[in-house]
């Protein structure tokens, strides 16, 4: 986690101008902003405190779906959830606004010739998705897994299985991908508890788990896996790990007061020593991201 990051001290809110803010079904929205030379700095994993309105006393903190460091600007993948990210989709075309980015530590890239597997739950999509485009780049073939319960436009009929094993079973026969991931060469599955066609019926991590115990022996041990999502979907992820004996990252979604670390309200706890001890690490400046083998997950 060498690359990225913004040491204490040295955030400043940046003005931001709104370039297009799309609502997108399930209460979803993808917000795109013009940040300038700022977005030349921004990882998959890196995420910003938004400051929706002056009037409310926190910012809300988003991870980052993309940034065009030619075009200066991030894309943010929210759902309206609250007073905050109301306010935020009301935004139209040319509004200045202000943000505070690039917080915390990203993804660490694999090393080697690895298989990767990115788990995403709900709004958790956001920094796997923008890992999977820049993994291409370098060279690596991500198959990624979302758990979503609502209708999206990202979504289309899968035109390839290419990484996904082809005795899965998906409601309605043919399952549904990620447009912009298909589109680029990464296998993306849907997951979904509801029975919805084109979907895996069950948990995200289900998924996960079919994939690889369908996986042959020798690719599933050299598989390395990434998630983001909901608390619940993350200690799932860690199962799946350990059944596996698989290493990887896991990012976390949180509510972050100051989001640079001066107020310690974001923690999550850390093993520390051989004998069980463990410790609070702050998400915000030590994470969002950590190692799925550091997380003392029967105290999360």
């Amino acid at each position: 986690m060498a690359e990225g990051g913004i040491r204490r001290g040295t955030a400043h809110p940046v003005a931001a101008r709104v370039v297009f803010n799309r609502e997108l079904p399930g209460g979803y929205g993808l917000l795109r902003l013009q940040v300038g030379r700022v977005a030349r700095r921004v990882l998959p994993g890196h995420f910003a405190q938004v400051i929706c309105d002056d009037h409310l006393t926190l910012p809300r903190p988003f991870s980052l779906m993309d940034a065009d460091p030619v075009q200066g600007t991030v894309d943010i993948f929210y759902r309206v959830v609250g007073v905050g990210t109301a306010l935020m989709a009301s935004w139209q075309g040319g509004e200045e606004v202000r943000v505070l980015l690039p917080l915390g530590h990203p993804f660490s890239w694999p090393e080697g010739k690895v298989n990767v597997l990115l788990i995403a739950g709900g709004a958790g999509l956001a920094p796997v998705h923008f890992f999977a485009r820049r993994l291409v780049e370098r060279g690596h073939a991500p198959v990624l897994t979302w758990g979503i319960e609502t209708e999206s436009p990202l979504m289309t009929i899968a035109a390839r299985m290419d990484g996904f094993p082809l005795n899965v079973v998906f409601e309605g026969g043919a399952p549904v991908a990620l447009a912009a991931l298909d589109a680029v060469g990464v296998s993306s599955r849907l997951a979904s508890m509801e029975a919805i066609s084109g979907r895996f019926h069950g948990y995200v991590t289900d998924l996960a788990r079919e994939y690889l115990v369908q996986s042959a022996a020798p690719s599933r041990a050299r598989t390395v896996v990434y998630a983001c999502g909901p608390v619940p979907m993350l200690r799932a992820v860690h199962a799946v790990a350990e059944q596996f004996g698989l290493r990887g990252q896991v990012s976390f979604e949180e509510r972050m007061a100051c989001g640079f670390g001066v107020c310690a309200a974001c923690v999550a706890p850390m093993r520390q020593g051989e004998e069980g001890g463990w410790t609070y690490r702050k998400i915000c400046t030590e994470g969002p991201v950590f190692a799925i083998a550091d997380v003392a997950w029967e105290n999360v």
